[in-house]
Order: C-alpha cells, then sequence, then structure tokens
C-alpha cells in the first residue's frame, strides 16, 4: 500500500490548513495524501494528521475507488507538483474531484 508523500521540502503553507481536519497548526510542505472520498489530494497537514496518513493509500471499500482511476490521479498528482508550482498544482487537484 502506499500512502503519503512529501511533494517538497520547501515552505508552503498551500490553503493554510490541514487539509483532512482544518486545523491551523500545519507542518508548511506540500504532501500528496490518500482521501477516502476524494482520492489523492495535494495539500498540507497537521502533525496528528500526518501521522495518520503516513501509510493510509487505498483500501477497496473506499468511495474514492469505486467513483475514480486513483492510479492515473496519483500520477497526475505527482507530474503536477513535478512542475514546481504547487498551489496550480493543488488547484488542479481540487478541480478533479
Amino acid at each position: 500500500m502506499t500512502g503519503m508523500k512529501v511533494l517538497s521540502t520547501e515552505t508552503w503553507y498551500g490553503s493554510g490548513y490541514c487539509g483532512v481536519c482544518g486545523d491551523k497548526n500545519v507542518i508548511p510542505n506540500s504532501v500528496r495524501y490518500w482521501c477516502p472520498d476524494d482520492g489523492w489530494k495535494i495539500g498540507v497537514l497537521c502533525p496528528c494528521c500526518t501521522d495518520d496518513c503516513k501509510n493510509r493509500g487505498p483500501l477497496k471499500h473506499d468511495y474514492a475507488v469505486f467513483a475514480m482511476d486513483t492510479e492515473r490521479q496519483k500520477q497526475i498528482a505527482d507530474a503536477l507538483a513535478a512542475d514546481g508550482d504547487l498551489d496550480f498544482a493543488q488547484s488542479e487537484m481540487e478541480d478533479m474531484e
């Protein structure tokens, strides 16, 4: 199972809040993480959610697994982040939902 991936160690606060719980105390690094409802997402996470997401990837009973091609979504997220414009990458991933 593949889980969270750190996309950049440069300081980046994304939307300024944790993509899972909404906490404003975030680790300022961009990550690709799995959301059971929306699939792969790009953003920042709080310390608690970072621990929860480290090894969490798609499970066969997650809604996103039924609703989309999650492997393709992961490839797109990684390619967008590799271009270096994390704000654009995050925006594009949100538009895919």
